[in-house]
């Protein structure tokens, strides 16, 4: 399907509305560290792309900077997207890890926007109503937020809006490399994010069927072309999955979560709802995203007969992702009480893709409405979405961001690098953090490989704190000031004991009473 002058011109100008909506969105916070909700998973993230840059690259033997686990290696999902930024950074330096990784994960965001444009467009010929679903998920407040920081769920999401495009777009051209491309981005998605498998599961189960079905759809090579595809795609998603596990339990690693967390009571359900409902719905979409979602919906019924007729697979896909998504939520519902970005990589390109399922039929029937009144009325929508979405991300971004905002625990650490390094302290020096919950979090804030502890403070005396220092092999001592004075007026000896090397109004740094031999 050739693509006409005007129709390259039109995918040029979308490609470039998107590049500057990601630019505005992202390249303030190109260079920063993890800060905001979530900084705590946001850091296990980036603190992979540090162990790759500082251990040599190997993919498969993944580290962050805790010492937590046996030489630092973690378990993880597909780490592409930190592998990529240190291979960049090891070109441009350590220093550009953060932007480069933050420039990937912003780019793949754009690839969403860009294949929805052409998703709609492709079908309409309507530049106005192509550009709604892209903006729709550009203004979801989760989406945007992770889509410019570190984790892999927005990446995962986005490679399945671009997979989809390639799976719908075969519908229309019957080009076996359109499904082919289709998979192996499936495949990719549901390896950096496995919760985004629900969608290959969904292409190939509906693919084989059809196969199976309608034996004239395809030639016999192509039917053993994509039963080979199904296996390896699916073969690779397994294999990996217990390659990380392996990993884990080789390394006795526990930092990102591999197993099941079912909502195991009435009661439980209750209060995840409640927590959905009164805090996380706000941020998962705004009032007038709600009103567009419902309107979508409402389309795809009225136009269910054209749906089905033209559009099956796409149906097919949001049907088989909606029954995916709830039994994800019945996997692992309990994480949905405290992590808002869960619900991205299961939900929402099956959300996005009816809204531009929805838009599609619509720009249709509205087909002989005079051009100029279909602008104004997807502009409209475009605009309505647009300026308070970025409204609400600049005010989420922000330091003061209630009642979130009140349980930010990256304050205190910021410039701690700087001061380390200034006072002399090797980069190859190990540190303790005492009265911290993230493992990565303050190691990335001070650039320094070491242990985070959040013990009992009643019961933590200076000669256990001298005695865990000794077992991990630890050079230095780091405290808020709000736990240091607590530990100081609980337990005298402490200042005796260990020597203040750095103290600031927000942390200090001790030293014990030895020297530790660095690893």
């Amino acid at each position: 399907m050739p693509a006409s002058g005007s129709d390259r011109a039109y995918r040029l100008l979308a490609g470039s509305f998107f590049l500057v909506l990601v630019l505005v969105y992202y390249l303030p916070s190109l260079c920063w560290l993890p800060r905001g909700i979530h900084a705590w998973a946001q850091a296990d993230r980036l603190a992979l792309a540090f162990g790759f840059y500082d251990h040599g690259l190997n993919f498969f033997r993944p580290h962050t900077l805790t010492l937590s686990s046996i030489d630092e290696v973690a378990g993880v999902e597909f780490p592409l997207l930190p592998y990529l930024a240190a291979l960049g950074a090891k070109v441009l330096g350590r220093g550009a890890v953060v932007p480069l990784y933050r420039l990937l994960t912003g780019a793949t965001a754009w690839l969403a926007y860009y294949y929805l444009f052409r998703l709609v467009f492709e079908r309409t010929r309507q530049v106005a109503a192509a550009l709604v679903p892209g903006v729709f998920l550009a203004a979801s407040p989760v989406f945007a937020y992770y889509a410019g920081n570190f984790l892999p769920d927005p990446v995962g999401a986005a490679l399945v809006v671009v997979a989809a495009y390639y799976l719908l777009r075969y519908q229309l051209t019957h080009r076996f490399g359109d499904l082919a491309g289709a998979i192996a981005l499936f495949t990719l998605a549901a390896l950096i994010k496995v919760s985004t498998g629900i969608y290959l599961i969904a292409a190939l189960g509906t693919f084989l069927l059809w196969a199976y079905l309608q034996p004239a759809a395809l030639t016999l090579r192509q039917r053993k072309l994509l039963l080979l595809l199904a296996g390896a795609s699916l073969g690779a998603v397994v294999s990996y999955t217990f390659y990380n596990q392996y990993l884990n339990q080789t390394y006795n690693s526990d930092l990102f979560l591999a197993e099941p967390r079912p909502l195991t009571t009435m009661a439980e359900y209750d209060m995840v709802m409640r927590r959905i409902r009164e805090s996380w719905s706000h941020e998962y979409f705004m009032p007038f995203q709600y009103q567009v979602l419902v309107a979508s919906l409402l389309v795809c019924v009225v136009s269910l007969g054209r749906v089905l007729r033209t559009e099956w697979i796409w149906a097919a896909q949001l049907g088989l992702a909606t029954v995916g998504g709830l039994l994800f939520f019945k996997l692992m519902g309990a994480q949905f009480f405290h992590h808002d970005y869960y619900v991205i990589a299961p939900f929402w390109p099956g959300l996005v893709l009816l809204v531009a399922l929805g838009i599609t039929q619509l720009a249709l029937r509205l087909g002989r409405l005079p051009r100029l009144a279909r602008h104004f009325l997807f502009g409209g929508v475009v605009l309505g979405l647009l300026i308070p979405g970025l409204r609400k991300y600049r005010a989420r971004m922000s330091d003061s961001y209630l009642p979130f905002s009140a349980d930010y625990n990256y304050r205190w650490m910021q410039g701690g690098a700087a001061r380390l390094a200034a006072a002399g302290v090797p980069t190859s020096a190990t540190i303790l953090l005492v009265g911290d919950g993230a493992p990565n979090l303050g190691l990335i804030y001070f650039d320094r490989r070491g242990l985070v502890w959040n013990p009992d403070r009643n019961q933590l005396p200076p000669s256990a704190l001298v005695q865990k220092m000794t077992e991990v092999g630890l050079d230095y001592l780091i405290m808020n000031q709000a736990v240091f004075q607590e530990m100081r007026a609980r337990y005298p000896d402490l200042l005796t004991t260990f020597s203040s090397f750095i103290a600031t109004g927000q942390y200090v740094v001790l030293k014990p009473p030895y020297l530790a031999p660095h690893w």
